[in-house]
């Protein structure tokens, strides 16, 4: 006799979890070079001042709304908005250059693709 498991897709997978807690630790890495910037006097290469300050602060409010759309995709079961939410998060990095926020939406989009995410979004409550 064969068991079927009823509850596949229920549960978040580690993976789904792994795409919301980088997004969440990009949000806090923009507010730490912010203050860094801006108290402390912080300087990576050429960037420095108010510039890198006002720079940086548009660039979490992106973060900020992107990572509001992927908590709302994952609430909703829409892995279509997840991955636009995604991509939109990796073009915003672009005007500041933020590798690391190039590096948490290529892994994001990446672990989008795995087999439990995919089960968990094509789950429905009957």
């Amino acid at each position: 006799m064969t068991t079927l498991d009823t509850n596949i897709g229920q549960n978040k997978p580690p993976l789904l979890r792994v795409i919301f807690i980088l997004n969440a630790l990009k949000i806090f890495l923009a507010i730490g070079l912010i203050v860094g910037f801006k108290y402390y006097d912080l300087t990576v290469g050429s960037v420095s001042g108010d510039s890198a300050v006002t720079l940086i602060s548009w660039t979490l409010l992106g973060y900020i709304a992107t990572f509001a759309a992927i908590v709302t995709s994952i609430l909703k079961r829409s892995i279509t908005g997840l991955r636009v939410a995604i991509a939109v998060d990796f073009l915003i990095s672009i005007p500041a250059k933020a590798f690391v926020g190039f590096a948490v939406a290529a892994v994001g989009m990446a672990l989008s693709f795995s087999a439990p995410v995919k089960a968990y979004f094509a789950w429905r409550k009957a």
